[in-house]
Order: C-alpha cells, then sequence, then structure tokens
C-alpha cells in the first residue's frame, strides 16, 4: 500500500460517475486465495455502470490481502462488475509460508495467474495500491494487452523514466522516520510486522475502528524483495508498461507516504492522468470508498 511502501522501503535499510473534487487535476482463477465477486443486478447502483460491466483486478499493500478491498468490492459487485482481489504469496489467507517466498515473482504469482485466466479479447482495470503498485507494474510488463487501464492508488510507481532503485532513494528521502510499534526483522530471516499504534496513527487515522480492529487481526508480516527480478533496469518497458493507460489516484492526508512524494511519482510517470483524492489517509479503499468507487468507474467509462 502506498502507506506501506514506506515500511517496504525501511524494512531492507534496517540490516465509475462524474467528478466534482476541487482537486482533481487530469492530463487528457487461481487457487484459494483469489477472491471474485459476481455481479448482482438490479441494485440501487447499477445506473453508475454507465458504459458496460467492467473487470476489476485490486492488488493489496504489504502486510494485507485481498480483505482490505471488502467495502470498495461491495459497491463495485453492487453496481453490476466483476472483482477478483487475489491475496499475493504469505498474504491474506494464502497458504505459503513468508520463509516459503524468495523472489518478488514468487510473492506476484497469485496476481499472474489471475491474469492468465482473463480472456484474450477482455481488459481490466488493474488497481494497485501500497506497494502493490509493483505487482501491478509486473502484471502490465507482462499483460499489457490485457488492461484498459492501471490505477496506483497511494502506490509506488515505477515507469520507463524512474526506476524501482531511484524510487527507493526518493522515499528513504522524503517518508517518516517514526516507526511507533512497527517491527523490522533483520538477516536471513528479514521482515517487517505493522504494529496497532503505528497502523492507527500513521495508516488509518482517518478510517473507522472497526477497520483498525480488523486490520490488527488479519494482518500477516511482510518482506521486501529486492532480488533481481525486480531491480533490474529492464523491470519496466516502454513497450509493455508504457503503452498502458496509467492512473496515479493521490491520497492527498496520507502520512506514512507524504503527498509530495505521490506527486512525484506519477509525474515521472509520462503521460499519466493524476487524480487528487481530498481528504483521504492511505487506506482510501477503507476511509473514503464512496469516492475511490466513484473514480474507478469513471476511470473504466473513459478508459475501455
Amino acid at each position: 500500500m502506498a502507506s506501506l511502501y514506506s515500511r517496504f522501503v525501511f524494512s531492507q535499510l534496517s540490516p465509475k460517475p462524474n467528478i466534482h473534487f476541487s482537486k482533481t487535476n487530469a492530463k487528457p482463477l487461481g487457487p484459494l486465495p483469489t477472491f471474485t465477486f459476481k455481479p448482482t443486478l438490479n441494485c440501487t447502483k447499477q445506473d453508475q455502470s454507465t458504459l458496460s460491466s467492467r473487470h476489476f483486478v485490486l492488488v493489496h499493500g504489504a502486510g494485507h490481502g485481498g480483505w482490505v478491498w471488502y467495502k470498495l468490492a461491495t459497491k463495485l459487485n453492487e453496481a453490476g462488475h466483476r472483482v477478483s482481489a487475489p491475496d499475493l504469496a504469505a498474504s491474506g489467507i494464502n497458504p505459503k509460508r513468508l520463509e516459503e517466498v524468495n523472489t518478488f515473482e514468487e510473492y506476484s504469482e497469485p496476481l499472474v495467474e489471475v491474469m492468465e485466466a482473463v480472456p484474450a479479447d477482455e481488459r481490466v482495470v488493474l488497481v494497485g495500491h501500497s506497494n502493490g503498485g509493483l505487482s501491478v507494474s509486473l502484471a502490465m510488463e507482462r499483460f499489457p494487452q490485457k488492461v484498459a487501464a492501471a490505477v496506483f492508488t497511494s502506490a509506488a510507481m515505477p515507469s520507463i523514466t524512474n526506476s524501482f532503485v531511484a524510487i527507493t532513494k526518493k522515499l528513504i528521502e522524503d517518508v517518516r522516520k517514526d516507526k511507533k510499534d512497527s517491527k523490522d526483522v533483520s538477516g536471513p530471516r528479514r521482515s517487517f510486522s505493522f504494529g496497532p499504534e503505528d497502523l492507527r496513527t500513521n495508516y488509518y487515522q482517518l478510517c473507522a475502528p472497526e477497520d483498525v480492529t480488523l486490520a490488527t487481526m488479519l494482518m500477516r508480516p511482510g518482506k521486501p524483495f529486492f532480488d533481481s527480478s525486480v531491480s533490474r533496469d529492464d523491470f519496466v518497458t516502454a513497450e509493455n508498461h508504457g503503452s498502458v493507460s496509467r492512473v496515479y489516484v493521490v491520497c492527498n492526508q496520507g502520512r506514512a507516504l507524504p503527498r509530495k512524494t505521490q506527486i512525484w511519482m506519477a509525474e515521472m510517470s509520462p503521460e499519466t492522468e493524476t487524480i487528487e483524492l481530498d481528504g483521504a489517509d492511505n487506506m482510501p479503499m477503507l476511509s473514503v470508498p464512496e469516492e475511490l468507487f466513484s473514480h474507478l468507474v469513471d476511470i473504466s467509462n473513459r478508459y475501455q
């Protein structure tokens, strides 16, 4: 998650309707852990899907799972859309243990399986949150013809002009240094875990108390991946990743990943549309689900 991406960096160092938001600036299936929500028709939000039913693939951030999209997935489902929210490896209810996942590609394999199952004539709206943006970038590179638009929601966003290494350096400069009760484990078994106070204060500060409780009950330890599959210069290319329409959703009340850093990543990705989500912390799918839903439906209607 965008906010969670800051933790991702520090851990490796320690060893669809009209939009009327005033700050919007637009520049013209797999195994058990994948949750797929089938559309429910004749519902109150059906008119939100003005053009057609779409397939949204939602990718969670570090330490989280597909469960984090439960509010947004419900709204999309009620509007007649299909939603896939895979649990990445060793996340959510994915059966793998963290120590069994050694590379970024292994971590992202559940998303790859979802994309492989998408029919050749279908184009999905791919949404990534926090460091889920890296997995979205991998999917864009491998399946560009299957992605109508990629939406980076307060997320890590590599581009053909901004490498993963460059993003890491920028985040080291910009993100907060106070980890509160979150913990990092260095050495061969390096990992990180989020403490309740850190989540409540720096990630979920505008979310309902119930959502903070849910996170503390369901989150699992995460792991930084800096293997060659993610750090190489050709992780994304102009021919594949660069050919996909991209939208960056800036959460302007984010604490763990500052607004200025989100905007910087969007500006470093040529021809990226930027939308600023007012009043959103680093967990917009929980703190402002209705607003994020509206943006995503609008994006799906504009990018076919």
